[in-house]
């Protein structure tokens, strides 16, 4: 039985900071970014995700219809309570729905996105609704702060319409130390500041699960029109793809950090979602998401059904209209970092 996705949906927010801005607060951008996506004071990762919900709805699927939910985020509003089910209701599905709840780690998102697969594999249900949306935070005072962003993207997953559908993944995990974390009872990022060390755990991880995937399959870089790599920083993702292969036209359509920075669990979906929003049946997509500390995974799919495009509220159109700009002492505010 084939399962994939039949509806999708993202929201950034329309609050951003350019690097202008740091370099003129700091004298510097640690970032490699141009601006970032800034959630306003009365957003936080639970609206951003029901507002990409919805719009993932608009494929027309009944949300009653719905039998599971797989919330992912790394910056929920609440440190314990469930946040799958306020959205489930804020959504309108059923109160019997499955709750799943991802987080701890970047790759949250795409794990979520199995988990859904593996339940409808499984004949769990014929729909599930996935949902990453997150804000990272870091002492602004710290270099790390520089490039976390804000967005949440939401896909429906079925078997029947299909967008696209999963034909294969995997995982890899391992221990790195030091890498991006954040102990109990933080709430900022905190990391030893080595880039290059944080780039060979992302870069092995990366690279081991891609590499493992397309063996599996029996594919090489040429028979994918698409590559999505989790996006740490400006540079990361294009290094690892040009190791691997793949040239700047597949992996250009899923390069989003210059605009919204570093969205945490809904880094890699958003990626995906704006390549779905562009792609064409037959097209396959490949992915690899990637969590600090340190683990892997990649996904791919093939592309089987035309996206409804008329009238959505696509990556691109997010990224570029109704733009509100911060200075840097009214970002810190928005933040409440002061």
């Amino acid at each position: 039985m084939a399962v994939g996705i039949v509806g999708y949906g993202a929201y950034l927010p329309r609050l951003r900071i350019t690097k202008k801005e740091y370099q003129q607060a700091w004298g510097n951008c640690a970032a490699g970014i141009k601006e970032k996506t800034v959630m306003d004071f009365d957003e936080d990762a639970l609206t951003m995700g029901v507002e990409a919900a919805k719009e993932a709805l608009k494929c027309g699927i009944n949300p009653e219809k719905i039998g599971i939910i797989c919330w992912a985020s790394t910056n929920p509003p609440y440190q314990e309570k469930m946040v799958s089910g306020a959205a489930a209701v804020m959504l309108g599905l059923r109160e019997d729905v499955i709750a799943i709840e991802h987080g701890q780690s970047i790759r949250a998102g795409s794990e979520a996105l199995l988990t859904a697969w593996a339940f409808l594999s499984a004949g769990s249900g014929r729909n599930a609704l996935v949902i990453a949306a997150d804000a990272p935070r870091a002492c602004p005072r710290e270099s790390i702060e520089h490039g976390l962003g804000a967005g949440g993207v939401a896909y429906i997953l079925g078997t029947e319409n299909l967008i696209a559908e999963i034909d294969g993944f995997n995982s890899f995990v391992s221990e790195m130390l030091g890498e991006r974390f954040r102990p109990a009872g933080d709430n900022n990022l905190r990391d030893i500041g080595v880039r290059a060390f944080t780039f060979a755990s992302y870069n092995q991880l990366v690279t081991r699960a891609l590499q493992s995937l397309m063996e599996k399959l029996g594919r090489k870089p040429s028979d994918y029109n698409y590559l999505v790599i989790q996006e740490i920083d400006g540079r990361s993702a294009k290094s690892v793809a040009k190791k691997l292969g793949f040239d700047e036209e597949q992996l250009a359509p899923g390069l989003l950090y210059e605009q919204t920075g570093d969205t945490g669990a809904s880094s890699a979906l958003l990626s995906l979602a704006a390549v779905l929003d562009q792609s064409k049946p037959g097209e396959k997509i490949l992915l690899a998401a990637y969590g600090s500390g340190a683990g892997s995974m990649a996904v791919s799919l093939t592309v089987t059904g035309a996206p409804l495009k008329e009238g959505r509220n696509t990556v691109k159109k997010q990224l570029d209209e109704n733009i509100t700009y911060l200075g840097y002492a009214q970002y810190l505010q928005v933040k409440r970092y002061i």
